[in-house]
């Protein structure tokens, strides 16, 4: 062609192969994207379909509108909307913790791991503190240390409110904090948390938990047998043993009737005296 000077013909040939070397390029690299954005047929989309400028925004990192994400639900892609929304999590969490000069959108990066533990106040690790300070975020940092003064003074509030009074080596990280805010969160400690208290020798710290309990179960009995107006909630007082003992026994004895008459408490009167009425009607049926 060229001994014959067809030369546009040389041209058209070229523009023809180039056009479909980039084709298949485009092809390549949409198959890829499918595959990463959890596309479940990939044979049913080519670069012509809906789908290939969604991937690609998905790529660059950017957000995608509502009428984009409905083709993807009309479309039954699940997977790829989950990710989407872990997409989209990542990079409130970018703006909410200062780290948007990093480029990564992925959400199986390092850096969103690290932010969601930031995000649910977790401590971070030496190694991934290392790795925000490798990156230059120090933004992200700063808001990741003023966290951690926080919750060290929550801590030491925690350890004078609930008079641990022994010097115990105790960080952020330690089981201590974890049993403190769970007796300040009212929340009954079980058998393994009260063990490791008796171990250290915190024994006004297992009173208290124990008295915090005893409240609790003090006020569930007070609804439960319509006592509530009575005020005291101490776990010490007549009334929280008297209900005690209508839990395991079906009757009580004459100064229980006489202080329930005393406090006017006329309905948990009723319920005990039905209890002790079935009580009666069990024994005479045996």
């Amino acid at each position: 062609m060229q001994e014959n000077q067809l030369f546009e013909t040389i041209e058209i040939i070229q523009i023809q192969q180039y056009s479909l070397g980039e084709a298949k390029r485009l092809e390549a690299e949409f198959s890829n994207l499918k595959s990463k954005y959890k596309v479940a047929k990939p044979w049913e989309y080519s670069v012509d379909s809906f789908l290939y400028p969604i991937v690609w925004k998905l790529e660059s990192g950017n957000n995608l509108l509502n009428s984009e994400l409905e083709l993807l639900h009309e479309n039954n892609l699940n997977q790829t909307v989950a990710i989407v929304k872990e997409i989209s999590n990542f990079l409130d969490l970018k703006k909410k913790y200062q780290a948007t000069k990093s480029q990564d959108s992925s959400p199986d990066s390092r850096l969103y791991k690290i932010l969601q533990k930031i995000d649910t106040a977790a401590s971070l690790s030496e190694l991934e503190y290392e790795w925000l300070l490798n990156h230059e975020l120090f933004e992200t940092i700063e808001i990741f240390e003023q966290q951690e003064s926080a919750k060290q003074a929550e801590f030491n509030q925690l350890k004078v409110k609930y008079q641990v009074n022994k010097q115990i080596d105790a960080n952020l990280a330690s089981k201590l904090y974890q049993i403190l805010k769970k007796i300040d969160a009212d929340k009954k400690l079980n058998y393994e948390e009260i063990y490791w208290l008796q171990k250290q020798e915190l024994i006004e710290t297992i009173r208290i938990a124990e008295e915090i309990e005893q409240k609790l179960e003090f006020a569930t009995l007070k609804v439960k047998y319509k006592a509530t107006q009575y005020q005291d909630i101490s776990p010490n007082n007549y009334l929280y043993l008297l209900l005690k003992c209508l839990e395991t026994e079906n009757y009580v004895n004459e100064d229980d009737f006489s202080f329930l008459r005393q406090f006017e408490l006329l309905e948990t009167l009723k319920i005990v005296n039905k209890k002790y009425a079935d009580y009666l009607k069990s024994k005479i049926e045996l």
